[in-house]
């Protein structure tokens, strides 16, 4: 089973979140604070993130950032949700975070649901892809 972290400020987005996420088979923890996820990364596994871009405390910008950057967490597929839907955001978020999807809320729960297993299904392709690769190098 799958389990995502969701790092989103607003109440009723979160519990739409978990249910939505849940109700498709995946485990789910949540917080409202990105200092509080990125701890949470340091002692959890988690296989995937879906971030807010406007938390209290620190941007999901930067706790992108961080994903990317810590080589345990690097593969890990970062989604960015935001209210925020101008081309801006979108850079930024892409760019300067390497953000792996971008979208807009609101979102239905079946667009989200697709969005997530496709991620889920990209990810998988590029462990088996590495793995097959490291094989083949480890033949010679």
């Amino acid at each position: 089973m799958h389990k995502i972290l969701v790092v989103e400020d607003e109440e009723s987005i979160t519990e739409l979140l978990k249910f939505c996420l849940e109700d498709a088979g995946y485990l789910v923890v949540t917080t409202d604070r990105g200092k509080t996820a990125l701890e949470w990364l340091k002692e959890i596994k988690v296989d995937m993130a879906i971030l807010d871009l406007g938390l209290p405390d620190i941007s999901g910008i930067e706790v992108c950032c961080a994903i990317k950057e810590n080589p345990k967490t690097r593969a890990m597929p970062v989604i960015i949700l935001t209210g925020n839907s101008s081309n801006e955001a979108k850079m930024q978020s892409n760019l300067k975070a390497n953000a792996d999807l971008f979208l807009n809320k609101p979102i239905s729960t079946d667009d989200l649901k697709k969005a997530v297993a496709s991620m889920f299904e990209k990810s998988e392709k590029k462990k088996l892809i590495l793995r097959n690769s490291l094989r083949t190098r480890l033949d010679y």
